[in-house]
């Protein structure tokens, strides 16, 4: 009767353990040595709204090329694309790349004085890789800067790719509504509402009185998020040295846009 006992009660325990997979491990750990499959990763959904939350701890992890080694050089537009190159043969923004270690800050949202969205500042540190890279000759002549900030492939989470839109639109809404935040400033938007990119012209006045004219673009690529700026600085209501001279605004667009869909993962 003993015995039978016995065996009833060493069956229900190896059910017990089968059942909880893990509970009676060998040595006690409850672990397989990592060799079941790992949970898939979360994902950040769209708020409400067409707002952007911040995504959760893992959602944004960064992935792919240009994730641990910044941006690669690749990522960067050709300067024959760029507005003035036809005059200036700008030097290669690859050589003059730099890393950016704190917040990010867009020349368009500099020069018109506004602030990331309230909630939304940790969309200017939390990327995966950003840098920006100057050529040119300031004062009243062009100077041009291009602005890369990778957030991670969307491909593995949407939430990069949420991020990357909600960036460009802070920047495109910053840059159209300039003259509230910068007395005096003009805007004249070149872009239809529903382009790919945005485009537009701002002036606006400095503390030492002279001028600023900047020619604003910003496009996705991804789970990345770029800026085109080319300006000059004039005293006395002057004109900048030399004339503009642009290839359309699509093209430009295209120019900031293909390399970084050839850099990173999750493009297209």
């Amino acid at each position: 009767m003993r015995s039978s006992i016995r065996l009833v009660t060493a069956t229900a325990a190896a059910l017990l353990c089968a059942g909880a997979l893990s509970a009676c491990g060998p040595d006690n750990s409850g672990q397989d040595g990592g060799r079941s499959a790992a949970p898939a990763a979360p994902t950040t959904a769209a708020p409400a709204g067409g707002g952007t939350a911040k995504p959760t701890a893992g959602a944004t992890k960064p992935t792919g090329e240009g994730a641990d080694k910044g941006v690669p050089a690749k990522a960067w537009m050709d300067t024959k694309s760029i507005p003035m190159d036809e005059t200036y043969h700008f030097a290669p923004l690859a050589a003059n790349a730099k890393p950016v270690t704190g917040p990010v800050d867009f020349k368009g949202m500099e020069l018109c004085h506004a602030a990331p969205p309230k909630g939304e500042e940790y969309m200017y540190t939390d990327g995966a890789a950003r840098a920006k890279a100057a050529v040119g000759f300031g004062g009243d002549r062009w100077t041009a800067q291009q602005t890369v900030d990778f957030w991670g492939d969307p491909t593995h989470s949407s939430g990069n790719a949420q991020t990357a839109a909600a960036i460009k639109r802070a920047i495109t809404e910053a840059v159209t509504n300039c003259a509230k935040t910068a007395p005096g400033a003009t805007v004249k938007v070149a872009s239809a509402t529903d382009a790919p990119y945005f485009a537009a012209t701002v002036t606006a006045p400095q503390a030492d009185g002279s001028t600023a004219t900047l020619h604003e673009y910003v496009a996705l690529g991804g789970g990345a998020v770029t800026e085109l700026s080319v300006w000059a600085t004039t005293k006395g209501g002057a004109q900048p040295k030399d004339a503009w001279k642009a290839p359309e605004d699509k093209y430009v667009a295209t120019g900031m846009t293909a390399p970084l869909c050839e850099a990173f993962p999750g493009c297209g």
